[in-house]
């Protein structure tokens, strides 16, 4: 089993090291693609890959992970905003839809913001790379994603009326879509840095933590 992990920042690829200790392999690929390779046993490896921030970048590292290291899923961690009262700093959960609201055909169409032809309005994984009743007391997450950062207050709280989403961020569009179009299960696992009034001061102060606690999870997932 080869399990493709991406994650989008330094900040948070740091707490995996302290958790899972150094990998028995570095890969640094073509464009400098970082992956790092840990053997769990015999039948169980994982690839790490340094993905960057973005839709852009997530969707080519994940293709990345699958081209070259034909991992069996993918599992995305990291931090997120929240939108709502209930997603506060460190509330922990999986990603159930994703809306890529940076996606607009809608002027002159019959399409609303958000909306792909034949794919609708919200994407969600064609298989978990987790199965459902192994995270089955986490809180689900309907998740707004684009190449944004969202400042705490009235851009968040929009966003929670336009698409009822509870976080948001800005790689899970480019993973989901990218993993459906190769059939590959995935997973997304979001914990919150910063409430609905919050924005970079409470993302600095909680990300190192928030991702640690993802980690610590995939730990037992895995």
């Amino acid at each position: 089993m080869k399990i493709g992990i991406v994650v989008a920042t330094e900040k948070e690829r740091r707490p995996f090291f302290e958790v899972f200790g150094q990998p028995d392999m570095r890969h640094i690929g073509l464009n400098a693609y970082d992956v790092s390779l840990w053997k769990i046993n015999s039948e169980k490896y994982v690839y790490l890959i340094l993905g960057g921030v973005g839709e852009i970048s997530s969707a080519s590292s994940t293709q990345y992970l699958i081209d070259n290291f034909q991992v069996d899923k993918i599992i995305n961690y990291g931090v997120v905003g929240g939108l709502s009262e209930d997603c506060s700093a460190m509330k922990i959960g999986i990603v159930e839809k994703v809306v890529h609201y940076g996606f607009d055909i809608s002027f002159g169409s019959h399409f609303r913001v958000g909306e792909y032809p034949k794919l609708g309005m919200f994407h969600t994984p064609i298989l978990p790379a987790i199965p459902d009743s192994a995270t089955a007391d986490l809180p689900r997450f309907t998740c707004a994603s684009a190449d944004i950062i969202v400042a705490g207050g009235e851009p968040k709280r929009r966003l929670r009326r336009e698409y009822n989403a509870d976080i948001c961020e800005m790689e899970a569009a480019g993973i989901v879509l990218t993993c459906n179009r190769n059939r590959i299960p995935c997973t997304l696992i979001k914990a919150v840095s910063d409430g609905v009034d919050e924005d970079v001061e409470a993302f600095d102060r909680y990300v190192h933590d928030a991702s640690k606690s993802c980690v610590k999870l995939i730990v037992k997932l895995i």
